[in-house]
């Protein structure tokens, strides 16, 4: 393992500490009222000077048992060419509210509650949305489906496409046969060591703390997890969203980073072949880039998604 790229800090020069309420701090500063829940959310800082009309939104989603902490830099980069980038928490993650009622974390669950999260956030619409990881990149990727007037183009990286993909181990333990072979009730979702497995670059310590402090602070948020997983029927969403995406017609981006230990590189590929030719795979990343990319090099990133939101599928 070597380390990965460095972070775009915001520190502060007396005490040498991330400044609180920027997009690379540990917590989302902002927070949303919506469907009678807290949303949080991180805004990267738009350039105002490279700002134009034309230049869309952009909302990034994260996949479970992680936080929008994972879209830090890349929202920041994103401000920076003059995009409103915002990465939320979802439901259970991050900062936002764990709803131990009111809520059954299920794919139509968190569609439905995400909808209500982009009305009460004031997102212009349409915008770009990027998705990442495991189940809930499947849930946003069905949010699109539902909502395809509101998403004016669409970007994958890293989230399970082919139906031949399995869980990752962590998940797929909440789905053993054996069912006391399953994590225990109550106990610690390990969020440090599930974010920084997948990929070729060693995560630093505070990078680790940051995913994890949610599950070592709140019951609640392991209790989230326990409870997503209670209700997917994985290889049912896999086949959804397969399905589903064979007529999609926004223009689509998939940039997979072929170092990734959980997704075969090949699936990608694989799933691509029954779908529109409005879904083209990124190939000109300068960069070796594991299960989550925007963590790894979120400049590479930033790169190839400001060249696909700005010019389209074919320009360069």
């Amino acid at each position: 393992m070597v380390a990965r790229a460095a972070e775009l800090e915001e520190i502060d020069p007396m005490t040498g500490d991330i400044i609180g309420g920027t997009t690379m701090a540990t917590e989302a500063s902002e927070r949303v009222e919506a469907g009678g829940f807290t949303w949080a959310l991180r805004r990267g800082e738009v350039n105002e000077a490279a700002a134009t009309p034309d230049k869309l939104p952009i909302l990034c989603l994260h996949g479970i048992g992680s936080s929008s902490y994972t879209y830090r830099s890349l929202v920041r980069l994103l401000g920076e060419a003059g995009h409103e980038a915002i990465a939320v928490d979802w439901l259970g993650h991050g900062a936002s509210s764990k709803p131990t009622s009111g809520f059954d974390y299920s794919a139509e669950a968190y569609v439905a509650a995400l909808q209500q999260f982009v009305a009460a956030a004031g997102i212009r619409q349409p915008f770009a949305l990027v998705v990442q990881g495991y189940v809930l990149g499947q849930y946003g990727l069905l949010y699109a489906l539902e909502n395809d007037e509101s998403v004016a183009k669409l970007a994958i990286l890293n989230t399970p496409l082919s139906q031949k993909t399995p869980l990752r181990p962590e998940l797929a333990a909440y789905k053993n046969p054996v069912p006391f072979l399953r994590p225990k009730a109550g106990s610690k979702f390990a969020g440090d060591l599930f974010n920084a497995a997948g990929g070729p670059y060693a995560m630093t310590y505070r990078d680790a703390q940051a995913y994890d402090a949610p599950y070592q602070e709140e019951a609640a948020a392991s209790e989230a997890i326990a409870s997503i997983m209670a209700q997917l029927d994985w290889p049912a969403l896999l086949r959804r969203v397969d399905e589903g995406y064979q007529s999609w017609r926004q223009p689509s981006l998939v940039l997979h980073g072929t170092s990734d230990q959980f997704i075969p590189f090949k699936s990608v590929f694989e799933w691509l072949e029954s779908k529109r030719t409005c879904m083209r795979m990124g190939s000109s990343v300068e960069a070796k880039l594991g299960h989550m990319p925007q963590e790894d090099y979120p400049e590479a990133v930033a790169k190839e998604l400001l060249r696909f939101f700005e010019f389209g599928a074919d320009e360069k």
